[in-house]
């Protein structure tokens, strides 16, 4: 008897938004490198443990998204659908302990450092407005890997329990009925959070969803109302 030919591999929409999003969130290592922002001023600083953190962890800033995107691409051609789920929670765990770190970095600058030149505050305006849209985007991503087991678990006949309840879900509205969240649902999420520092009309159920939330809120508030009033001001 003839072997069944396997199916052709193929990228589904779940492997495309994970490259998307492994992507996206990369990006920001090398908008906030130190050749482009405010840690410049930082080499000569009075917090040298911090600015070792950054500089070691800024080496990592183009090879870890390649090993990290190659490994991707193995596991989705070997159909190793967990292990792809692991990954991407694992980067995302660096990401956001990169973003908590760089953070801290500019707030301390600002505290030690008390910058008082104009062309100091455009580069902190700059690191403020990036770090609030990676902010975005690291958490809208957290929100869509995490979710009633993540994409390929929601597409399933038999998803996980829900962390998180919109609209459509828990209203029934019509013509709804068959609406699942997507990833720019999530990232709407994350906008949420940003902006109104709550996810507004979206229910928030598990304990991690939570947690995520409240640090989220905790450096939007970093961002919005320290970073950006301080950079403000040395512009007036």
């Amino acid at each position: 008897m003839t072997q069944p030919t396997p199916a052709p591999k193929r990228f589904d929409i779940v492997a495309i938004e994970t490259i998307i999003v492994l992507a996206t969130i990369s990006l920001y290592d090398l908008l906030l490198s130190d050749a482009l922002s405010l840690p410049d001023v930082l080499r000569h600083s009075q917090i040298p443990l911090l600015s070792s953190m950054d500089r070691l962890a800024a080496g990592l800033e183009v090879l870890l998204p390649a090993v990290v995107f190659i490994l991707l691409v193995i596991f989705w051609l070997s159909r190793r659908s967990a292990w792809l789920r692991h990954l991407t929670i694992a980067y995302l765990v660096w990401v956001t302990l990169r973003l908590v770190l760089k953070i801290v970095l500019v707030v301390s600058a600002v505290l030690v450092l008390k910058p008082q030149k104009v062309s100091e505050g455009i580069l902190l305006l700059k690191d403020t407005l990036v770090l609030w849209l990676v902010n975005i985007m690291i958490f809208g991503v957290w929100y869509w890997v995490i979710d009633a087991g993540g994409p390929l678990s929601r597409r399933s006949s038999a998803p996980g329990r829900a962390d998180f309840i919109f609209p459509q879900n828990g209203q029934s509205p019509e013509g709804w009925e068959d609406w699942r969240p997507g990833l720019w649902d999530y990232i709407f999420l994350g906008f949420s959070g940003n902006v109104q520092l709550g996810l507004g009309d979206t229910s928030v159920l598990s304990v991690r969803a939570k947690v995520l939330v409240m640090l989220q809120c905790l450096l939007s508030l970093a961002i919005m109302v320290f970073l950006a009033t301080f950079a403000i001001s040395l512009l007036r």
